[in-house]
């Protein structure tokens, strides 16, 4: 099952000072990407006519909200045939009334964060402040997924709304009891409406940020100089397009370089200086894939020969490169073997230093 989060992110040095584009995220089990994006046209351009020709913007182009264009990519989205189940956005995606009516009328459960001064009515039809709402819940701590440095532990409540099957899902974070973040949440009847499902998807928009991470830091999303309409949107094309292309690398790569007789893996010792060309086997030219495991006790020792981590967007586009320059005869096998023997270094190393995050995290809140 997939989901689509609406999120909007600026991005430097294009047609003003900042450009904001709205992105929708598809995030999966076995990974995320941007799925689709429009770039914003604020409203202070819409009638000057001067400003909007000086960059290329179209003459019929309208002026849309953000809310309107995230409609438009979901219902873009849904007529493609990408099997969506629910949605997730942040609050001014959250605040739109017709952003939360478009996802029902789609079929699509969503937690959508709104402003904590929002009005909410309750079951027992008193209206009240999302903040207020929540002030008198009953918590539970519960996590929202794993991160980076473990699980992402947070106290929880939910309070049932007068819409039927809508509820005010309230996160309280541990480290700093008085910020609350509220989000409304609402399922189909062929979805259960419980805090474990909600409480998953509002923790499924991290992996969001992580495609703003990549798209910039990878490939360069917010390093360009274009100017006009036509040049940004089409430099935010390329870097989706390159998004979706190494998610679609890692999820079809099936271990190999070169084929090789054994399941070995790239030795994780010595690696300073590149092996000979007579020393290298086929299993030297192995990726190892997969994932290693996390701790599920605080104080559990990791494993003296732990598999690597998963493998980065990041260094799957390292990869792909190493791929191309040793299919074109640029790089000798040993120069490959010796840089993948330094990627399965980095990977150990990551998922060594993971462990002992998730294991700092577990002893935090145990």
């Amino acid at each position: 099952m997939a989901c689509v989060t609406p999120q909007h992110a600026g991005c430097t040095g294009k047609v003003e000072n900042c450009v904001t584009t709205v992105f929708s995220a598809c995030v999966t089990a076995s990974g995320q990407a941007w799925a689709d994006y429009d770039v914003y046209m604020p409203e202070r351009w819409a009638d000057d006519l001067p400003r909007r020709r000086a960059a290329g913007i179209p003459d019929d182009l309208e002026f849309a909200t953000k809310p309107q264009l995230a409609i438009r990519q979901l219902e873009r989205l849904a007529a493609a045939g990408l099997p969506l189940a629910w949605a997730a956005a942040d609050e001014v995606y959250g605040r739109s009334g017709a952003f939360r009516e478009a996802c029902g009328k789609a079929g699509l459960a969503y937690v959508v964060i709104i402003p904590c001064d929002y009005q909410v009515t309750l079951a027992a039809g008193t209206a009240l402040r999302a903040s207020e709402a929540a002030a008198g819940a009953v918590f539970e701590r519960r996590s929202c997924g794993n991160g980076s440095k473990g699980p992402r532990f947070s106290d929880w409540a939910m309070i049932a709304t007068a819409r039927p099957r809508q509820f005010l899902l309230a996160r309280r974070l541990i480290s700093r009891p008085e910020r609350i973040t509220c989000y409304l949440c609402w399922a189909p009847e062929i979805r259960p409406a419980t805090m474990t499902f909600f409480i998953t998807i509002a923790g499924r928009r991290w992996p969001v940020e992580e495609t703003f991470k990549t798209g910039k830091d990878v490939f360069g999303w917010d390093q360009s100089q274009a100017r006009t309409w036509d040049g940004t949107c089409r430099h935010t094309a390329l870097a989706a397009l390159a998004q979706l292309r190494q998610a679609a690398i890692r999820n079809t790569l099936y271990g190999d370089i070169s084929p090789g007789e054994d399941g070995s893996s790239p030795g994780a010792g010595h690696v300073r200086e590149a092996p000979r060309e007579d020393d290298i086997h086929d299993a030297d030219l192995r990726i190892p894939l997969g994932d290693a495991p996390v701790p599920v006790l605080a104080g559990q020792p990791c494993p003296p020969r732990i598999a690597p981590v998963r493998l980065p967007t990041a260094e799957t586009a390292r990869l792909a490169r190493l791929a191309v320059q040793a299919a074109a005869g640029l790089i000798t096998r040993a120069r490959l073997a010796f840089a993948l023997r330094w990627s399965a270094r980095r990977r150990r190393h990551q998922v060594e230093a993971r462990w002992h995050h998730y294991s700092a995290r577990l002893a935090a809140v145990t």
